[in-house]
C-alpha cells in the first residue's frame, strides 16, 4: 500500500523538490529516523520517507504519537535550509501553515487552525501533529532539518486517552478523503511555504501563521517542557523567529520558544 500511495501521489506533484525521491515503507520505527539517515548517506533536499506504520512514531518531548495502519498520512521530509539555527522555529510555522490550507481543501466549510507551535486542528481537535528535528552533518557543512508530519485522514477511532482532543479529516468531512491527491497537496503547499522562508518572505509566513492562531487574543498558560515552571498570558502572535509573544498581567510582552499551552488554569 505505501508503494501505490506514493506512486499515486507522484504523478499528481507539480513540487521542485519535495517529494522528489520518495520512498514508501510499510513500517518503519520512526519515518524521521530513516530521513535522518537516508540524509546522511546523502539525499537530497525535498526527499520524502512514507510508511502506513510506525512502531515508535514519537511527537515533541519525546511523546507517543500513534496512527491506525493504512489510515493517515505519516511522513518525514528532509531539508536542507541555510538557515541559522534561531530561525529554524519559522520552519515548524511554515509546515502548520502549509498543512492547515491543504487540509481545508478537503473538509470545507471547516477551518483549519492552529496551536503554536507545531498544531493543526479542526472544531478545537488535533488532526495534525509536525515534528521538526535537525542535526548537524559533518563540520562546516550545513545543518540538516527533518521535517516529520502526522496526519489523521481517514481514522474514524480513537485511544480513550485522545477520544475528547483528537479529530480526523473524514471526521470532520463526513467522508472517505482519498489520500494521494491529499498528500500531493501537503506537499506542494509545504514547499511554497518553506521556499517562502528560505528566501527571505517569512513575513508573509508569519502573517498566514496568526490569522490561523486558535488562541490569538486569549488567555493561555504555558508549561515549560520537563520542568513545573508556567507563565500565564494574553497571546499576542509570534516574533519574527517563530517564538510565541504572551503579555503578563504586568503587562510585560515575554517571548517562548518552547513549550505546551493550555487553557487557563
Amino acid at each position: 500500500m505505501a508503494l501505490s500511495l506514493v506512486k499515486n501521489a507522484q504523478d499528481r506533484l507539480s513540487t521542485d523538490h519535495f517529494g522528489r525521491p520518495m520512498r514508501g515503507v510499510e513500517e518503519v520505527g520512526s519515518t524521521n529516523e530513516r530521513a535522518a539517515q537516508w540524509a546522511a548517506k546523502g539525499a537530497p533536499e525535498g526527499a520524502t520517507v512514507l510508511t502506513e506504520y510506525q512502531t515508535t512514531g514519537r511527537g515533541r518531548h519525546g511523546r507517543e504519537w500513534t496512527a491506525e495502519k493504512g489510515r493517515n498520512l505519516l511522513f518525514s521530509v528532509v531539508l536542507r535550509p541555510g538557515l541559522s539555527p534561531d530561525r529554524f522555529g519559522l520552519l515548524t510555522v511554515a509546515a502548520g501553515v502549509a498543512v492547515a490550507e491543504a487540509v481545508e481543501t478537503v473538509v470545507s466549510p471547516h477551518s483549519a487552525l492552529l496551536k503554536w507551535p507545531n498544531d493543526v486542528l479542526l472544531e478545537d481537535r488535533k488532526t495534525c501533529g509536525i515534528l521538526l528535528e535537525s542535526s548537524l552533518a559533518p563540520p562546516d557543512a550545513d545543518a540538516v532539518v527533518v521535517l516529520g508530519v502526522g496526519l489523521n485522514v481517514n481514522q474514524s477511532d480513537f485511544p480513550a486517552s485522545l477520544a475528547d482532543t483528537a479529530t480526523s479529516l473524514r471526521l470532520a468531512a463526513g467522508r472517505p478523503v482519498p489520500r494521494p491527491p491529499l498528500l500531493a497537496q501537503v506537499l506542494q503547499s509545504l514547499e511554497r511555504r518553506y521556499e517562502a522562508v528560505r528566501t527571505g518572505d517569512a513575513a508573509s509566513v508569519r502573517a498566514a501563521f496568526r490569522t490561523r492562531l486558535a488562541s490569538l487574543g486569549a488567555t493561555r498558560t504555558l508549561h515549560a517542557p520537563g520542568t513545573d515552571e508556567a507563565l500565564t498570558g494574553t497571546v499576542q502572535g509570534i516574533t519574527e523567529t517563530g517564538a510565541l509573544r504572551l503579555r503578563t498581567a504586568d503587562g510585560t510582552v515575554t517571548e517562548v520558544h518552547a513549550g505546551d499551552v493550555t487553557s487557563q488554569n
